[in-house]
C-alpha cells in the first residue's frame, strides 16, 4: 500500500475486494469474572504508562508536565503477575496502552511476558503510531496480534495542529508497517471533533480498497478537555449520517454479541469496515465487559470511575497470587451500572494520558 492512498477520495473498488470476513464475536467462555450486574468481564486494557510524545487537543494541554505522578510504573514481572491473576480469573483479551506504550523502551519484554501467559487468547495494542513503523515487526514477533493507531486527520497540517506535533507521513508509515509484519487487524481511531469534520469521509473511504478497520469515536468529556464541551462535541450519529449520503448504506457486519463498544459496519464491496464508538450519544454500559489497570497497579473498573483499586501492595503478600486474585474476585462487585458521562460526572479521571482510554 502506498501512502499515497491516503490522499485519495475515494480508494478503488471493484469485485476483488468483494470477500468480506465478519468481525469475530465473544462466545459464552468460562469466566468468575461476574459483576453484581450479570456482567461478564472477559476484557482488561492495561496502561503501561502515562508518558506521551504528543500533545492531543483533547487529551493534553500544550505545555502539559505529566502531573500524574511519578514514574515508578509496574515493571514487567508486575505486569505479568497481576495480569496473570486476572486471566485466571476470566480475562482473554488484553490491549496494552498508555499514554503511549511505545515509548516504554521495555515494552518488548511486556508483550512477551503477557503473550505467554496460559488462557490468553488475544493480546492488542494501541498507539499514536509514531514509532510503530520502527517496531511493528519486534511486536508481531513478540506476540502482539492486532493494532489500534490514532489517526484523527488525513491533512498533514490538520493532523499537527490537533497533536500539536505529530508528523502524518511517520504514523502512516507505522500503519504500513503494521499491515507488512501481519497485524490484523489494523484499526484507525478519530476522535470525532469539530476540527476534523472534513476528515470523517477520508478516512472511511480509505476501508473501501484497503484492509483497514476505523473507528470514530465521540469525544468524551475529562477535567482536561471539560472546556471543549459542548461546542467541540460531534454526534456519531451525524458522522454516520454524512457517510451514508456519500458512500451509500452501512451495512452491519457483527454476528452475535460484541467483544467491545464499537458497532461496526462496512460499505458495499469494501475492504475493511467503519465502525462507532458512542459512549455520549448511545451508550453501552449494559454490555460493559472490560476493566482496566494503571500503570500503577490499580485497578479500574470504569473509566469515569470516583476511585481505583490498588493491587500492587498486594505483590509482597505471601501468597501473591492468592492474594491477588481474592482482592480482584472483591472488587469487582463494586463495578458501577453505569458512567454518568450525560450529566457532566467524568469521576476522577483528569485525562485519558492516564489509563488509554
Amino acid at each position: 500500500m502506498s501512502r499515497l492512498n491516503i490522499l485519495r477520495d475515494t480508494p478503488p473498488v471493484g469485485p476483488a475486494f468483494a470477500a468480506f470476513h465478519p468481525v469475530q464475536t465473544e462466545d459464552s467462555r468460562p469466566t468468575r469474572l461476574i459483576d453484581a450486574f450479570g456482567r461478564r468481564l472477559t476484557y482488561l486494557r492495561v496502561s503501561v504508562t502515562d508518558r506521551c510524545n504528543l500533545r492531543c487537543t483533547y487529551c493534553l494541554p500544550e505545555d502539559a508536565d505529566f502531573p500524574f505522578g511519578d514514574r515508578d510504573f509496574l515493571s514487567p514481572q508486575e505486569i505479568e503477575t497481576i495480569v496473570g491473576a486476572l486471566v485466571r480469573l476470566g480475562i482473554r483479551r488484553v490491549r496494552l496502552t498508555g499514554g503511549e506504550p511505545l515509548v516504554r523502551k521495555d515494552l518488548l519484554e511486556i508483550v512477551r511476558r503477557v503473550k505467554a501467559l496460559p488462557g490468553l487468547e488475544n493480546l492488542a495494542l494501541s498507539t499514536n503510531g509514531t514509532e510503530l513503523a520502527r517496531m511493528a515487526p519486534a511486536l508481531k514477533a513478540a506476540g502482539v496480534d492486532r493494532v489500534n493507531v490514532s489517526v484523527d486527520s488525513l491533512d498533514p497540517q490538520r493532523f499537527r495542529e490537533i497533536t500539536r506535533r505529530g508528523d502524518l507521513e511517520e504514523v502512516w508509515r507505522g500503519v504500513e508497517a503494521a499491515l507488512a509484519a501481519g497485524l490484523d487487524p489494523v484499526k484507525l481511531n478519530a476522535v470525532l471533533l469539530q476540527a476534523n469534520q472534513e476528515d470523517v469521509e477520508r478516512l472511511a473511504a480509505l476501508t473501501l480498497g484497503q484492509p483497514l478497520h476505523v473507528r470514530f469515536i465521540e469525544m468524551m468529556p475529562t477535567a482536561v478537555n471539560e472546556h471543549l464541551q459542548p461546542g467541540a462535541f460531534v454526534s456519531a450519529d451525524d458522522a454516520r449520517a454524512r457517510l451514508e449520503k456519500r458512500f451509500g448504506p452501512l451495512i452491519p457486519t457483527e454476528v452475535g454479541p460484541r467483544t467491545g463498544p464499537a458497532k461496526a459496519f462496512r460499505f458495499r464491496d469494501a475492504v475493511g469496515t467503519v465502525g462507532f464508538i458512542t459512549p455520549l450519544s448511545h451508550t453501552f454500559c449494559a454490555d460493559c465487559n472490560r476493566v482496566r489497570l494503571t500503570s500503577r497497579g490499580e485497578l479500574r473498573l470504569c473509566l469515569f470511575a470516583d476511585r481505583v483499586h490498588p493491587l500492587r501492595p498486594l505483590l509482597a503478600a505471601p501468597d501473591p497470587d492468592a492474594a491477588l486474585e481474592s482482592e480482584i474476585l472483591r472488587v469487582v462487585q463494586e463495578k458501577p451500572e453505569e458512567h454518568h458521562l450525560t450529566q457532566g460526572n467524568y469521576g476522577n479521571l483528569v485525562s485519558f494520558m492516564q489509563i488509554g482510554g
